[in-house]
């Protein structure tokens, strides 16, 4: 491999989709942000909904006849995950000759799309990078362990097989050391997305040996902007919302944790403590309905936005953003809302704190305490002078550390280090 230190590089991105939540539209960040700075990104997806450039669907591969019902017969009977997927596994002979890098991210989803057997053959053509979106790579089932610590000795004997990617039997323990296994025989450099979450990875027996970096998620900072009062009023009226109410958007697991019962306790309770009609949430999501249903204040409901541009037109529309995640391994409602100039009341969730700075940004609350972040919203509510210095500063903070075109330079750096070690060789 002949690499000149700065010539383009061509670098593949893997992913379960183009379009859904936080995880996607970081992933098409990247892929944008590469292409911005003069590099060649192809992104292979398991489930392509739109027409971004240079994204392919990963194309369907029968395999050996017979295969795939009996591999998911087992899955079923045993709770394995994803053990046998041809079309995953021949992305070794998709990938294009002159690729450098193979960047892996979010590998479930999509219908369980990818297969990791598939890796060590990948990356033994070109080197690889794993992004960690979640703590899925670190256990033998779901994307989030909350207070579970069996990821740390080989799972088994699992709390909660409902945690998505949920399965039906409790086959924790196979789908950990099927894990270390892969990844031990792969060549891989892991990056995780918070300094909370590479803490986790490096306590992980599954990414033993393993180099870890921390890159944060980038924000496409053209479209997540802030906008002028006459913009803000006109975005109220396209949304419906009222020309001079106090705002506060609820969106991202702060709407969809009505599935768990625990986000929106809070983010209802919270709000149900200020003075009734005092606000106006805007609420987006999925569950957007149900939560309006339970709160005092009259809302405006919207449905989950597909697109950046929509999202950010959200945040453009509102006063405050509310988040109140159990488990962040970034926080990108936060990140989004903050580079909107939108300050943010949250709890000190995983990497949250690291996302909105306390008193710069927005407000943290210790999690849990309902009583704290009431008041905390009420505080901001009642002093728009503080609101407006948040703004400022909020975006600021975003700027220097989550712009997309600066993450992707950061990526951009590791890769060269890889490979440069690669050729040493």
């Amino acid at each position: 491999m002949t690499l000149l230190c700065d010539r383009p590089l061509n670098i593949v991105l893997i992913h379960a989709s183009d379009q859904g939540g936080g995880a996607e539209r970081s992933v098409l960040s990247l892929h944008r942000g590469l292409q911005s700075i003069g590099h060649y990104s192809n992104l292979f997806v398991g489930l392509k909904k739109n027409d971004n450039p240079n994204v392919t669907e990963i194309p369907y591969r029968r395999g050996l006849p017979g295969a795939r019902r009996v591999a998911r017969s087992i899955e079923k009977k045993l709770g394995w995950q994803d053990i046998y997927n041809p079309s995953f596994r021949n992305l070794v002979n998709l990938i294009p000759k002159n690729t450098d890098i193979v960047h892996f991210h979010s590998l479930w989803g999509a219908g369980g799309f990818a297969d990791l057997g598939a890796i060590p053959a990948i990356t033994k053509r070109c080197p690889g990078v794993i992004t960690m979106r979640d703590t899925w790579l670190l256990t033998g089932h779901c994307a989030y362990f909350h207070k579970c610590e069996r990821w740390k000795f080989g799972c088994g004997q699992c709390p909660d097989l409902k945690l998505a990617p949920s399965i039906p039997k409790d086959g924790t323990s196979f789908n950990w050391g099927r894990k270390k296994i892969i990844v031990s025989r792969s060549s891989l450099h892991v990056v995780a997305i918070s300094d909370y979450l590479a803490k986790l990875a490096k306590l992980s027996p599954i990414l033993a040996n393993k180099p870890i970096t921390r890159i944060y998620n980038g924000i496409d900072l053209n479209i997540f902007e802030p906008v002028s009062s006459e913009e803000k009023i006109f975005l109220r009226k396209k949304l419906s919302i009222p020309k001079n109410a106090l705002t506060i958007l609820l969106a991202g697991q702060t709407v969809e944790g009505i599935k768990e019962g625990i986000a929106t306790h809070y983010a209802v309770e919270a709000l149900n403590r200020l003075p009734k009609n005092s606000i106006v949430p805007i609420i987006v999501g999925y569950s957007a309905s149900k939560v309006s249903e339970q709160i005092i204040h009259s809302s405006v409901v919207l449905p989950f936005q597909y697109t950046q541009e929509d999202m950010a037109t959200c945040y453009q529309a509102s006063d405050l953003c509310l988040v109140t995640s159990e488990v962040e391994a970034f926080g990108r409602i936060g990140a989004e809302a903050q580079a909107c100039g939108i300050p943010v009341v949250a709890f000190d969730s995983w990497a949250i704190p690291e996302v909105v700075k306390n008193n710069v940004g927005g407000l943290i609350v210790p999690f849990g305490d309902v009583e704290d972040l009431a008041a905390s919203i009420q505080s901001l509510a009642i002093n728009s002078e503080r609101r407006s210095e948040m703004a400022i500063n909020g975006h600021l903070y975003v700027k220097n550390l989550f712009d997309q075109e600066k993450v992707a330079g950061e990526y951009v750096k590791l890769y060269r280090k890889i490979l440069s070690g690669a050729q040493n060789i």
